[in-house]
């Protein structure tokens, strides 16, 4: 157990980062994010489209804006005011390792740093060493 965290706050934390990262779009946006700094949202939508979680842009366009980024901002994950604004991220991202860097490994974003540096290197086991 981490110090200072009872188990409730641990189960709430890990359940919250599994839900924030449960969509592909959600975590192409992070990524995109993190290697490429503040972005508009056309610039995350193609983000999104260039990994081929989908070739509807403009679907992912209002995807994003009405549902994906709303929900990420509302976690403090990242700072979002509306459609034509700058999204970027926010301090809550932290909270998200480290199996953000276990699935930015596992999809190949190997581009993308981690908020934790090392954090992730043991968490997933490939088998008796």
């Amino acid at each position: 157990m981490v110090a200072g965290q009872d188990m409730s706050s641990i189960h709430e934390r890990i359940d919250r980062s599994c839900d924030l990262l449960r969509s592909a779009y959600r975590r192409r946006v992070i990524y995109a994010l993190r290697r490429n700094g503040p972005s508009m949202t056309d610039e995350l939508a193609d983000a999104v489209v260039s990994a081929d979680v989908s070739d509807d842009r403009k679907r992912v366009l209002a995807s994003l804006v009405h549902t994906h980024l709303p929900k990420l901002a509302e976690a403090d994950v990242v700072e979002y005011d509306g459609p034509e604004e700058l999204v970027s991220l926010s301090d809550g991202v932290e909270d998200l390792e480290p199996l953000l860097s276990v699935a930015a490994r596992e999809e190949g974003d190997l581009e993308t740093p981690s908020a934790v540096e090392g954090c992730a290197t043991n968490v997933v086991s490939t088998g008796p060493e």
